[in-house]
């Protein structure tokens, strides 16, 4: 396992290969999507909302396989795309828009985590997934 630590500097530089959405506002899903809605949200002067709605982005921090979002969008019947800010290459949802694209193997640690407990995270992860 290779732990990949994304940096404020990526981040900030991963927000510019957002395209500007059309749509009313952003819902970020709980707990990891809301650092990367905040700032998308500045970035494109839109709200972001508690409650999402057909009009609503989902805004993400990982795409591992997809589920999470593909869930949310076929329950609420969203239309438009998600943003996230890392999307694994086993996610082939083309309705998620990623600024980084991530190999299968890495753990990602992202800059308002940290290394220490990522690492006590991977392990706790790695025992009830066998």
């Amino acid at each position: 396992m290779n732990f990949r630590v994304i940096t404020w500097g990526e981040f900030d530089e991963a927000l510019s290969r957002f395209p500007k959405p059309i749509c009313n506002d952003l819902y970020a899903v709980p707990r990891g999507g809301l650092v990367l809605g905040v700032a998308l949200s500045h970035r494109f002067n839109k709200p972001l909302v508690s409650v999402p709605n057909s009009m609503s982005i989902l805004v993400d921090d990982i795409a591992d396989s997809g589920k999470t979002l593909r869930d949310i969008r076929l329950v609420k019947r969203f239309p438009l795309p998600a943003y996230v800010l890392c999307r694994r290459y086993t996610c082939t949802d083309k309705a998620i828009t990623s600024a980084i694209e991530i190999d299968n193997d890495d753990w990602i640690v992202f800059p308002w985590e940290n290394l220490e407990q990522a690492e006590k995270d991977y392990e706790q992860y790695k025992s009830t997934h066998k």
